[in-house]
Formats: C-alpha cells, structure tokens, sequence
C-alpha cells in the first residue's frame, strides 16, 4: 500500500462522508487517548490498556528521551524511574493483553505507537544516538511480532517519535532518524511532531527554531520513509496547522512530494489533569478541524479528512 493515498481519492471519501454543515468531521468516538507514561508499572499498562477498551485507533504512548539505563539504551519516563528498550516492550505487552481482556466490541483494534523524542539529545555522540535509533527499532519490531502473533485482531505495534526543533539541533535528530530507518524489519513510525518557529504566512524554505527551517521538519516528518506525520496541533489560535500546511506547500511546489497527514494530535486531556496551557489547550475535535480546513484551503495541499484524532493524557 503506498504511504500516502492520493490527494483526490482522499478528498471523494470526505466528499461521502460530509455533513449538513459542509464539513467531513469525525464522531467523538473516533478520538483515541495517548498517554505521557509517568506511570509505567507492568500492572499499571495492563489497567490502561483495559480502561482504552472503548477505543479503535491510533494513539501513542510516550516514555521520554533517549537515554542509557544500566548499560542498555533506553527512555526516560516523568516523576518514575527509567526503563530499557526490553522493560518498555514489556509494558506495551501489557497494555495489550489489558486491552484484548476488556474489548467488548471485536472490531475495536489499537494501533499502539511506542514513542521517545529528540529531548536533551544534544550532548550525546553520532553514534550513539544511531545506535539508539536502531535499538527503538529492534524492540519495536519485536513486540510488533508478538502482537501479530498472540494478538493479530486486537492491536499493532508502531513506533512514535516527538521531535521538536526547540528541543535539539537538526543534525541530531537526523542521526537518531538514520539509525531508526536504516534498521532491518524497522516499523512504521508516527511522525507526533511539532514546528516550532516554523512560518505561518510563507512556503519558501523559512526558517524554523534552532537551524531548522520547513525542508528539515519535512524530510523527518515525511521523507524517512517509516514516518506518518501526526503532528501537535495545540495551539487555539490554529498557527500550528498552519505550519504544517505551509510545510506541505513548499515540499509540493518545491520537491514534488507533498505530505499526507495521518491524523491530529492534542493536548487537552492533559491540560484538564494539569491546567496551566492557556491557549494550547485544543480540544481533540478543534485540533483536527483546524489541520484539515488549513491543509483543504489549497488545492495543492488539499487532502479531505485527517482520519485520526488523538489526545494526549497524563497516566501518572
């Protein structure tokens, strides 16, 4: 199947589907909930898998930045200890079997992005951050075939990554990508990332925070092949689809390879636990309408429905 269906087969089924106020907006039961894994025990992924029950869809769990735990690689998590690429495959897992005991309707099916981010990844070596990269993709892969094997109509595996230009420099984050996409058996990956600094009134390569600039957030969100661009759509005022529609725009008029956006991704479940996000506070519905009325008011970046809709939570 190719990575991206074509703009005009995508827009025919927003046309189908297109409600009484014109627009292709998606059921509330089409939201999924992702999740900052403060929380990380093996009993605790069991009980959120069990409470996602009523979910079908794309959602990403998050367990921080790249970083090294008892000679292992692995990911940081918030306010617990950290764990090794094995330890986190082993709560996926769970969150699976919790899911598989609680599902009441059998069409239901998660689709699980494992994810880590380009946080405070500066100070580390090329090589190291490849070979992280490469040890995502290996656990990854192997709890994806564990999934298919004991669990193929509940759930499938996915790797997430939430880069940010703010967070590091370009050519970081580009070292940990190569090690993630030149991996053999690699899975896909959801693209949850932001564009920070990114222009909201030009597509002509502007500039981003920190040396990035549109080509750069592009080539990781879109051009490493794994990647399936989900990206933060916080902001109420709508300046973050916007990036994203004029990052589209320039790789369609400048490369020839625009982007397919995959789905949305909020924050408002998370600003209801925490509070203190006064204008990034969408909520799942307007993050979604936003990318897709911003991405539809080209022709050229036009693509119908965003299908996905995810919210992130705070499991701690």
């Amino acid at each position: 199947m190719a990575k991206r269906p074509a703009r005009w087969l995508a827009a025919v089924l927003c046309a189908l589907t297109i409600t009484a106020a014109g627009s292709c907006h998606k059921p509330p039961s089409a939201e999924t909930r992702s999740y900052y894994m403060g929380r990380a025990g093996v009993n605790d992924a069991a009980l959120l898998g069990c409470f996602n029950a009523d979910k079908s869809g794309r959602l990403t769990l998050f367990f921080g930045a790249p970083t090294t735990v008892g000679g292992s690689y692995g990911a940081t998590l918030w306010g617990a200890r950290d764990l090794t690429v094995s330890q986190i495959g082993e709560r996926i897992k769970s969150v699976v079997r919790g899911f598989a005991y609680c599902r009441q309707n059998s069409s239901h099916r998660l689709l699980i992005g494992v994810g880590t981010s380009n946080s405070a990844i500066d100070g580390r070596s090329d090589a190291w951050l490849r070979a992280h990269g490469a040890a995502w993709a290996r656990g990854v892969r192997d709890v994806a075939a564990w999934a298919d094997a004991n669990f193929p109509g509940h759930a499938q595996i996915y790797a997430a990554w939430d880069f940010e230009p703010s967070w590091s420099t370009y050519g970081k984050a580009e070292m940990w990508m190569r090690g993630y996409d030149t991996t053999s058996g690699r899975r896909l990956l959801f693209a949850n990332a932001s564009a920070d600094g990114c222009p909201t009134a030009s597509a002509s390569n502007g500039p981003c925070n920190n040396g990035w600039n549109q080509h750069r957030v592009w080539h990781l969100a879109w051009e490493h092949d794994p990647s399936l661009p989900i990206p933060q759509i916080y902001t109420t005022s709508g300046n973050q689809a916007r990036q994203w529609q004029l990052i589209d725009l320039w790789s369609t008029t400048a490369v020839g390879d625009g982007m397919y956006f995959y789905g949305s991704m909020t924050q408002w479940g998370a600003c209801q636990q925490v509070g203190g996000c006064a204008g990034v506070d969408n909520t799942p519905h307007q993050g979604n309408d936003q990318l897709r009325n911003w991405l539809n008011s080209d022709s050229r970046t036009a693509q119908g429905d965003v299908p996905t809709m995810t919210d992130m939570n705070w499991n701690s």
